[in-house]
């Protein structure tokens, strides 16, 4: 038993109860402020009549809390008499509810399903993709190389032509030349017949 002193309207008193002394004092300070509201609503009542109506407000509380109490211990009792018989309606619709359960399970797996199928398909793209990167840079590394080779045969080209071209001026001078000597060679002979015809 736990023992505590209380004031109640300006006096103390020895509580003994099973609860703990917050709980008394808790108790205490609420029958103070209903003694209080008594008193204010008539002053001139003394402490017992004020105790009385304090304590009949009280037990009025008591009683509506206790009525309350009870329908709500029906209304559980009720409910708990339903779901242990429930009717042939809630029977419908719990069975309703589990076809429709076990619909959305079905899909569930047939979603996970076609997720599975979709993340193959996209591991594969996937890999399609990595391999086309690499046949690209291949591409590119081959298109780089021949390139260079292009470059490489206009440069040749630039310079056979060149060395056309110089070849080609050659040619014309070795002509030229070759068509002074012829020139000089018949007016050579043409003096020498001359010559020849004087003697």
């Amino acid at each position: 038993m736990n023992k505590v002193i209380v004031k109640i309207q300006g006096s103390e008193y020895n509580i003994v109860s099973k609860k703990n002394p917050e709980q008394m004092k808790t108790i205490a300070r609420y029958v103070d402020e209903e003694m209080k509201k008594v008193k204010e609503g008539n002053p001139k009542l003394n402490i017992v009549t004020t105790s009385i109506v304090a304590s009949l407000n009280i037990a009025d509380i008591l009683f509506d809390c206790s009525s309350e109490n009870e329908e709500l211990h029906n209304e559980l009792e009720a409910l708990k008499n339903e779901i242990n018989n429930p009717t042939e309606e809630a029977k419908v619709e719990v069975e309703y509810i589990n076809g429709e359960l076990e619909q959305k399970e079905q899909e569930m797996i047939e979603k996970d399903y076609l997720i599975e199928e979709l993340n193959v398909k996209l591991r594969e793209k996937d890999n399609e993709i990595e391999n086309l990167n690499k046949y690209t840079e291949e591409i590119k590394s081959e298109i780089e190389k021949y390139k260079a080779e292009v470059e490489g045969l206009r440069a040749e080209a630039t310079e056979a032509n060149e060395r056309a071209r110089v070849a080609e001026n050659m040619s014309c001078e070795w002509q030229n030349k070759t068509y002074e000597l012829q020139l000089k060679h018949t007016e050579l002979e043409n003096k020498l017949k001359n010559r020849e015809g004087a003697l």
